[in-house]
């Protein structure tokens, strides 16, 4: 069950950031109104398993994913970005932005290298892993990411 839903939550996240830019309008701006990001062909992050609630393979640019599938009396969520990029060194910056416990933003800074894979994780209550928002926004619009929010059922 766990990793049909995971599917489902990748490309809701893809199918997310991809509409926000057309439906936020500018009194109401989203978290990903300002997505300019594309789907990438690739992986830059492996398949966490059937531990992951999020796996984004390869986005490029700013995105970001929504979810509501954590266990909150469960163990933490652990969430892992991976990115690298063509050209220059750039980073990616997560936001964690959680709908219920703590509401302070989780955030970290990832730098991206040009052909080098970089991987950075934090991890969250599992109360702020109920329901959540991930954001990532990238220095540069050429920046390869990829996402993994994980929760091990035990």
């Amino acid at each position: 069950m766990k990793r049909t839903r995971l599917a489902a939550t990748a490309a809701a996240a893809a199918v997310l950031t991809a509409t926000a830019v057309t439906t936020a309008s500018a009194d109401s701006p989203s978290p990903a109104a300002t997505a300019h990001g594309t789907p990438g062909t690739g992986q830059v992050i492996p398949y966490p398993g059937p531990d992951g609630l999020i796996w984004i393979p390869e986005w490029i640019g700013d995105g970001g994913a929504v979810t509501g599938g954590a266990n909150p009396a469960g163990l933490p969520v652990t969430v892992t970005l991976a990115c690298l990029t063509t050209d220059a060194p750039a980073e990616a910056r997560v936001t964690f932005t959680a709908q219920y416990g703590d509401p302070t933003p989780v955030t970290f800074t990832t730098p991206c290298l040009p052909g080098t894979t970089t991987t950075a994780t934090t991890t969250v209550t599992p109360e702020q892993g109920r329901s959540f928002y991930v954001g990532v926004q990238t220095s540069t619009p050429d920046v390869h990411w990829g996402l993994t929010v994980s929760q091990p059922e035990s």
